[in-house]
């Protein structure tokens, strides 16, 4: 068995702190609920220009270092308690599942396996090639890594070659035909990198993050002004 130890090390945004910080009433043009895979790099991206909310109810994975060290991966998925970043239901089909309570989401409680979209994907939807290529760079350089092939992974991968699934195309993050080595948000210490970590791209002053929220009223103004917020 090999352990791999991680030191984690919090990330300190300015802007994010706990919804009981908040003040009374505050206006944004855009509020975002969930700080989840998709509402992180929203944020991020209209914070440019914008002044933004993001409401989590969740607490922040720098907080967790089990959240951010791979050993850790079934701890967290195993922990039923009421500040755990996973939360346990049962589907509609009697399926026991985990869903994230934390910020980042998904990213910080699932496997960690990383990949684009095939092209067909992208046009069907009518996005821009182009600008999703610039998208996925942009999320890359930051959440994906390429994984080093454990024993077991390595003679899988021997065993799709062997059975005619080809051509071998190595490593790629690219969503293609025949066999590949995809991207993982594991990096080569073990540390975990989340939705979370694209917040880093946030204009500091034009977001405010507010973990463990709950939203009283949101009201909205009439004449296309900003939106206020109360929790």
């Amino acid at each position: 068995m090999v352990c791999v130890c991680v030191t984690v090390r919090g990330v300190n945004y300015t802007f994010m702190r706990e919804a009981v910080e908040a003040p009374v009433m505050a206006y944004y043009d855009y509020i975002i609920i969930g700080g989840g895979t998709a509402g992180c790099p929203l944020a991020a991206t209209l914070s440019e220009r914008y002044r933004v909310l993001l409401l989590e109810r969740g607490g922040s994975p720098y907080d967790d270092a089990r959240v951010l060290n791979m050993t850790h991966f079934a701890d967290v998925l195993a922990d039923t308690s009421g500040a755990s970043p996973s939360q346990r239901f049962v589907s509609e089909d009697g399926v026991i599942n985990a869903r994230p309570r934390v910020l980042g989401g998904g990213s910080c409680i699932n496997a960690g396996f990383f990949t684009r979209a095939g092209p067909g994907y992208v046009r069907a939807l009518g996005w821009d090639p182009k600008e999703v290529v610039s998208a996925y760079q942009w999320v890359e350089d930051v959440v994906a890594f390429q994984p080093e092939l454990g024993p077991w992974q390595a003679a899988l991968r021997r065993g799709l070659l062997e059975i005619g699934v080809v051509p071998d195309n190595g490593f790629t993050y690219d969503h293609i035909l025949g066999t590949k080595v995809g991207g993982s948000i594991f990096d080569a210490q073990g540390r975990r990198h989340t939705a979370a970590d694209l917040l880093r791209y946030s204009r500091p002053d034009g977001i405010d993050v507010f973990l463990r929220a709950r939203v009283a009223r949101i009201v909205f103004s009439r004449k296309g002004e900003a939106m206020s917020r109360i929790i």
